[in-house]
């Protein structure tokens, strides 16, 4: 809770329960969060009286204090019934609040003019909000009154930047979209046919659509077979995914919301193409889309293949038994010359001291 401590009493002011309230040309009730009107106007010389008719045990303790520290009605929030009145001298705008429901919004203003009738009222809305980049925000000040008279300008601050840029004359509203996501404070300031005028502001938040991704694995994919999907690339530029919801059936619907988790799954009994569809949400409530097309097969795919097996260069070949020269072979079919001259043929494939011992071993065989 805010509090201002005041040093000020003015001497007009009357707390009593018992005596009557001073002469006024204006009453403001004071209720259990609220002053009733909140707004009233005085000319010069002219006063106000806040009546408080509660009692211990049936209202909050108030008071009144003005936000400039010129008047307090109490230096302590009191418990009525009491009164008390304020006389103004000269021409302004005089805002006060109760110290205990300041922060409910207890708060109220008093206008002193050579006229004695209020300015304006100003009232703005703003739609949408938050908006997204691009889209056009549509500003209503249809709401503003005057006291007396009617409202002849209305000028705005669209950009945030504190000058009123765009002024509609009577027409009370306005419009534009923004091109980069920003928080801004936009303004309202009317003027009525007696050239008073009055402010009023509203925040306006922009913000960036999120951008929708997924992947699909395996695909293609067979009939029976799980496919999982996986929405995690998806991103917000100035937040974060505040749920996923798939058409996973290809039917145009979301039929599956996963809420925060960014990844599902399932099977189809069914060959064929689809389209699946990711709907993401951010935290603003703007979604983005996106699609992948999915093939289902009727039968299980193939293994890849595997290269076959390189044949060998060299074929393997017999070689000599140790200490007995090269195997017979099919010289062991053979007798006499004939057989002879086979084994010495092998014996030509050896070398060297291998070649001489199996020559050696054929001579004396035929000699045999």
């Amino acid at each position: 809770m805010r509090r201002i401590v005041v040093g000020v009493v003015a001497a007009a002011v009357s707390a009593s329960a018992a005596g009557p309230a001073l002469a006024a040309n204006q009453t403001v009730g004071v209720g259990d969060v609220f002053f009733a009107p909140p707004r009233v106007a005085v000319m010069p010389g002219e006063s106000v009286t806040w009546n408080n008719p509660g009692s211990p045990g049936t209202n909050a303790p108030h008071n009144v204090r003005f936000e400039d520290g010129s008047f307090t009605s109490h230096p302590q929030a009191t418990f009525g019934p009491w009164t008390a009145t304020r006389t103004f001298t000269t021409d302004g705008v005089f805002r006060y609040f109760c110290e205990v429901h300041v922060g409910q919004g207890m708060s109220g203003v008093v206008y002193v003019n050579a006229a004695g009738i209020p300015p304006p009222l100003a009232a703005l809305t703003v739609s949408p909000h938050p908006a997204q980049v691009g889209q056009a925000v549509s500003f209503n000040g249809a709401g503003s009154s005057a006291s007396q008279g009617s409202i002849v300008k209305h000028e705005w601050d669209l950009d945030g930047n504190g000058s009123f840029e765009t002024d509609t004359g009577a027409t009370a509203t306005a419009s534009r979209s923004y091109p980069a996501a920003q928080t801004l404070t936009t303004k309202l300031r009317v003027t009525d046919n007696r050239g008073a005028s009055d402010e009023t502001t509203r925040p306006l938040r922009i913000h960036a659509a999120p951008s929708a991704s997924f992947t699909v694995s395996p695909n293609a994919a067979s009939t029976g077979q799980v496919v999982s999907f996986n929405g995690g690339a998806s991103s917000d530029p100035d937040g974060s995914i505040s749920k996923y919801e798939w058409d996973l059936d290809g039917n145009g619907s979301f039929e599956t919301d996963t809420f925060t988790t960014p990844t599902t799954s399932r099977s189809y009994s069914s060959p064929g193409a689809l389209t699946v569809k990711l709907r993401v949400t951010d935290g603003d409530g703007a979604t983005g889309e996106t699609t992948r097309a999915l093939q289902l097969n009727h039968y299980p795919l193939p293994p890849p293949l595997t290269p076959a097996q390189p044949p060998l260069t060299t074929p393997l070949q017999p070689g000599p038994r140790p200490g007995l020269g090269p195997r017979p072979g099919k010289c062991s079919k053979l007798k006499g010359k004939r057989r002879a001259a086979c084994i010495r043929k092998r014996c030509r494939k050896l070398k060297g001291a291998k070649r001489r011992a199996c020559v050696k071993k054929v001579t004396r065989r035929q000699g045999r």
